[in-house]
């Protein structure tokens, strides 16, 4: 997992560069700053948020559970959508923003790079957190309930992939994906969330074997972003 996300990292810095943009506000501020400054700032704003969320991330799962138990609300239903919900709200709105500004391509590299992030460097993760925490090399086991999240998280992500293989999403495309996104959150009896998670896979082998036409195009950016960095074509339309 984190030679994968590793590899998306190198890959992302080769991709061509956007045209110039006006900085703004705060980031207008550190842009403005020499070199040296402006690294150490950068450097000192992940590491002051780091230290934030290791302070609050304990107290913050406590208390989500507690008000659950309180309220009657199932702990699971809780972790499962409002903690990834409130953390994930930032990235949600500023890729709306940015969408909202025309700025679509940065909105939706925004919500890609959230994606491979949690599916490389955040599952990666959990086992060793687990094994540090324990004190043990066990595998991390997951119930019947967990598992069946895990499939149904994967299946919308290779719908979700193999809608964006075409490089183009359509007004259709993503009302059916948060379509069926929103109507999850009203289903908690197993045997159905696995239903979705068929309907996703699916779906997303029937995208794929209609856009297979569009396929070349789809390697040619990939080409693009491993040959020839800091130039490439235009693949929109």
């Amino acid at each position: 997992m984190f030679t994968l996300f590793a590899a998306y990292m190198f890959l992302s810095s080769r991709s061509p560069p956007e045209e110039e943009r006006v900085f703004v506000g705060p980031a207008a501020a550190i842009a403005g700053l020499r070199r040296v400054p402006r690294r150490l700032l950068v450097t000192g704003i992940f590491v002051y948020s780091a230290a934030v969320i290791f302070a609050s991330a304990e107290p913050f799962a406590e208390s989500l559970v507690s008000t659950g138990r309180t309220a009657g609300i199932d702990e699971f239903v809780l972790v499962q959508w409002l903690a990834p919900f409130a953390s994930e709200a930032p990235e949600f709105i500023l890729a709306g923003l940015l969408a909202l500004r025309g700025r679509h391509d940065a909105g939706m590299t925004i919500l890609i790079s959230s994606k491979v992030n949690q599916w490389t460097l955040l599952i990666g993760s959990l086992p060793l957190a687990f094994s540090i925490s324990g004190g043990t090399l066990d595998p991390l086991h997951f119930d019947s309930r967990q598992s069946e999240e895990v499939f149904l998280t994967a299946a919308q992500s290779l719908f979700a992939v193999a809608i964006l293989i075409s490089l183009s999403m359509g007004r259709g495309e993503a009302l059916l994906l948060g379509g069926l996104f929103l109507s999850q959150f009203f289903i908690t009896d197993e045997t159905v969330r696995l239903v979705y998670a068929v309907v996703y896979s699916v779906l997303a082998v029937l995208v794929l074997a209609r856009d297979v036409p569009r396929f070349p195009r789809f390697a040619g950016a990939v080409k693009d972003c491993v040959v020839a960095p800091r130039g490439g074509r235009d693949y929109e339309g």
